[in-house]
């Protein structure tokens, strides 16, 4: 009896130490874990700073001695395996540094590109027929993309033309145009009453195969074929030489699209948020803007603005938000295109014509009150640097050679 209570005695006592030490190292193990875990996050912000754009996903294991994840961006992947000087037993075999898996074009006049792989998805943003994405994975019936103005999303499969690299050479050398009525229809044959092929809308872009019965024979990005209006579209080699619009062609572009519905995360002419607005009408007038409010900011020279806005002209940029506290940058929340006499023209509720001025009666109180800056964006020299915008001539994501 004597041995069995000393057993039993043995067996607890061993328990006990054990409990003893575990809670002992797992403060120091969190700790660590949580060291780890903020390196990490400091890697992330130095070397991604805008994750729209450019991939860095991470997770640690429980305890904390091995990194899961992925980066686009190389410096950042070079960054993470010097951890390991300070870290010798972290795992980072799990870790790796991605590269596209394709390239593809959008197959539909308006590809819908949401935050997650599921139609429940937010929207996120949007990309026009022949534009090409870079592939980053695949899952399931969805694609990880990334436009030509480097936004990132995800996408189904249905509004895709998966390329090989034969077709990707035949397509950008291909004879392309571009579409500009607002909107239209491809019909099977030359003639308006057949059936219809597919809609298209401002900007979408297609091969030019030639001309049947006073109509334009153009093939879609994934094969198929049929006609347009004559002078529904232009040659996208025209483009090639456009310079920088002058504001004029912007202003008249930008009323286009007045009563048009606000949609979160449109940038097509079936619906725009305030800075898909923006977006839309540049890209119109042969220039590439960053998709959202909070990335234009950064583009263009800044003006002064006061009560009556005497410094800003029509054409320049006006940012709406919530100003810094505590050192914190701005909060950029909206964006408008200004018209002159303290008139802004901008996607709110719908695209329309407010006013900063109070005296005036489309007098935008809320706005007045969040106006943070104002940028210009054209000047008359033909492509400024110091605007730092590019012309979309200049990138092969929208069909240039």
């Amino acid at each position: 009896m004597r041995h069995y209570v000393w057993f039993v005695f043995g067996i607890f006592y061993s328990l006990l130490l054990g409990l003893i030490a575990g809670c002992s190292s797992s403060p120091q193990l969190s700790s660590e874990r949580s060291t780890l875990e903020d390196a990490v996050d400091s890697i992330k912000t130095a070397y991604i700073p805008d994750r729209r754009v450019q991939i860095f996903d991470f997770d640690l294991s429980d305890d904390g001695l091995r990194l899961l994840g992925k980066t686009s961006n190389p410096e950042s992947y070079q960054a993470v395996q010097d951890l390991q000087t300070r870290y010798p037993r972290l795992n980072l075999d799990s870790f790796s540094l991605v590269e596209p898996i394709g390239r593809a074009l959008i197959n539909v006049s308006v590809g819908n590109i949401r935050s997650f792989a599921r139609h429940s998805s937010e929207l996120s943003t949007q990309a026009l027929m022949g534009h090409k994405m870079i592939v980053w994975e695949k899952r399931g019936g969805w694609y990880y993309i990334q436009t030509p103005n480097e936004y990132l999303g995800w996408i189904d499969s249905g509004a895709l033309k998966i390329l090989s690299e034969e077709e990707q050479r035949e397509y950008q050398q291909a004879d392309k145009m571009m579409y500009r009525d607002d909107f239209g229809f491809c019909y099977a044959e030359p003639d308006a009453s057949s059936p219809v092929i597919s809609d298209l809308t401002a900007g979408n872009i297609f091969r030019k195969k030639g001309m049947s019965g006073g109509m334009i024979h153009i093939e879609l990005p994934d094969g198929r074929s049929g006609y347009i209006p004559s002078n529904t579209a232009v040659d996208l080699e025209s483009l090639r030489s456009s310079e920088i619009p002058d504001w004029n062609s912007i202003k008249e572009t930008a009323f286009q699209f007045l009563g048009r519905p606000y949609l979160w995360g449109g940038t097509s002419g079936k619906g725009v948020d305030c800075s898909g607005f923006t977006n839309m009408v540049y890209y119109l007038n042969g220039l590439e803007l960053p998709r959202d409010a909070s990335q234009q900011i950064k583009k263009g020279i800044e003006i002064p603005v006061d009560d009556r806005l005497t410094e800003v002209e029509p054409g320049d940029f006006l940012f709406f938000g919530t100003k810094d506290e505590d050192g914190r940058p701005d909060r950029v929340t909206h964006v408008a295109i200004y018209l002159g006499d303290g008139k802004m023209i901008h996607s709110s509720e719908r695209v329309q014509v407010n006013s900063l001025f109070p005296e005036d009666p489309d007098f935008a109180p809320s706005r007045k009150e969040t106006l943070l800056i104002a940028k210009r964006m054209i000047t008359d020299k033909a492509m400024d640097p110091e605007l730092q915008l590019k012309a979309i001539n200049e990138d092969p994501g929208y069909g240039f050679y």
